[in-house]
C-alpha cells in the first residue's frame, strides 16, 4: 500500500491523542472500539476517519496511522511493536510525555519571543517615518514598505515550520538533502541537532527491545528515530557488525562519530547484566534532561540577541534617515 505524504501532527496534539489512546487502552479498550471516541480539530479529523476505514479493514493501528498520516514512520514503528507485545499502554504514554515536554519547550520559546516580534514590526514602522514626515515617501509606499517585510518574515517562518514538518515525515530511504548537512554545520545548534537526533534514537531503541522486539528487527526501525538522513546512514553501519558477530558496544564503538564513553560505558552494562533497554533507557533520559537545560538557556538568549539586533537596526535607520524629518528653512528667508 502506497504511503501518502502528509506533513507531522503538531506536537501538542500529537500528545494528546496518545495520551486518549493511552487512558483507553489502560481500560481495555482495542483501537477499533477507541478510535471513534477521539475527535481531533479541524482537518485532522480526516486522518483519523481513514485510520478507523483500514483498521475496520485488518490493518493494525501503526500500519493505518502510518498510511492515513496520523503516525510519522519512528511512530508507526513503536506502535508496531508495542502492539505486537501485547499491550501499547506504556508506548502511548511515553511518546506522549515526550511530545509534551517538546510543545511545552515550543510554547516557552513563542512566548519569550513575543517582545522581540513587537520590537521587529516597531523597526518595520519606524524608520520610514522621517520619509513620510518630510513628504517624500507617500502614505502608500509607506505601508507597503512595512506590509511587504511582515509578509517576507510570516512566509520564512511558515515555510520553516512546513519544511520540518515534512522533514519528520520522510521515508527510511530519503535520499541526503542540503538540509542534512547544514543542520549539522550550524555553530551551537548542529551539535545539538546531532546529540537530538541520537537520542531520539537510542530512546526509540530502548522502547522497542523492551516490547520484545529482537535487536536486528529494532535496528532498522530505530533509524526513523533520526531525521538527519547522514546520522541515519551511520547508525545503519551497527546492524551489518553485529550479524557479523559483534556486541552492540563492539560496533558502536567502531563508529566514533555516534558513540560517547557514557553511552559505551552503559550499553556494556546492560549487555552483561541483560538489562539493556533500562540502560538505553537511562542513557536517553540523561540526555534528554542535558538537551532541554541547553535549549531553555538558549530559549532565554534568542530573545536577548534579538532584542540587541532591533534595537541597533532601529537606531541606524533613525541616524541615517533622520535628517528628512527635520523641517529645513527656505534660503530666501
Amino acid at each position: 500500500m502506497k504511503i501518502k505524504q502528509h506533513l507531522a501532527l503538531p506536537y501538542s496534539l500529537r500528545a494528546e491523542l496518545l495520551l486518549q489512546l493511552a487512558a483507553l487502552s489502560h481500560a481495555g479498550i482495542g483501537p477499533l472500539q477507541a478510535l471513534p471516541m477521539i475527535k481531533l480539530p479541524g482537518r485532522y479529523q480526516t486522518r483519523m476517519t481513514e485510520t478507523l476505514n483500514l483498521v475496520k479493514r485488518g490493518k493494525n493501528l501503526a500500519e493505518a496511522g502510518l498510511h492515513s498520516g496520523l503516525w510519522t514512520p519512528l511512530e508507526a514503528g513503536l506502535l508496531g511493536a508495542a502492539l505486537a507485545a501485547g499491550d501499547p499502554t506504556r508506548t502511548y504514554r511515553h511518546l506522549a510525555q515526550l511530545y509534551q515536554e517538546k510543545a511545552q519547550q515550543i510554547s516557552r520559546i513563542k512566548s519569550r519571543m513575543m517582545l522581540p516580534a513587537f520590537m521587529a514590526l516597531a523597526a518595520l514602522f519606524i524608520p520610514p517615518l522621517p520619509q513620510l514626515v518630510a513628504g517624500s515617501l507617500s502614505l502608500g509606499g509607506y505601508l507597503w514598505q512595512a506590509i511587504r517585510s511582515i509578509l517576507l518574515a510570516v512566509g520564512l517562518v511558515g515555510g520553516g515550520i512546513f519544511a520540518y514538518r515534512r522533514f519528520q515525515m520522510r521515508p527510511l530511504d530519503a535520499p541526503t538533502s542540503l538540509l542534512d548537512q547544514v543542520l549539522l554545520a550550524l555553530p551551537v545548534f548542529g551539535k545539538l541537532h546531532k546529540r537530538r537526533n541520537l537520542c531520539d534514537f537510542w530512546q526509540s531503541m530502548a522502547l522497542m527491545l523492551e516490547a520484545g522486539l529482537p535487536m536486528f528487527d529494532a535496528l532498522p526501525l530505530g533509524l526513523q528515530a533520526s531525521s538527519n538522513v547522514l546520522l541515519r546512514r551511520e547508525l545503519a553501519k551497527i546492524l551489518p557488525r553485529m550479524q557479523k558477530g559483534a556486541t552492540l558496544a563492539e560496533a558502536v564503538r567502531a563508529l566514533p562519530a555516534i558513540s560517547d564513553a557514557t553511552l559505551l560505558g552503559l550499553i556494556k552494562t546492560g549487555e552483561a547484566s541483560g538489562q539493556l533497554p533500562e540502560m538505553l533507557e537511562h542513557y536517553a533520559k540523561g540526555e534528554n534532561a542535558s538537551l532541554a537545560l541547553q535549549q531553555e538557556q538558549i530559549a532565554e538568549w534568542i530573545p536577548r540577541i534579538g532584542y540587541g539586533l532591533i534595537s541597533a537596526l532601529i537606531a541606524y535607520n533613525l541616524i541615517k534617515g533622520g535628517g528628512g524629518a527635520v523641517p529645513k528653512v527656505p534660503h530666501d528667508l
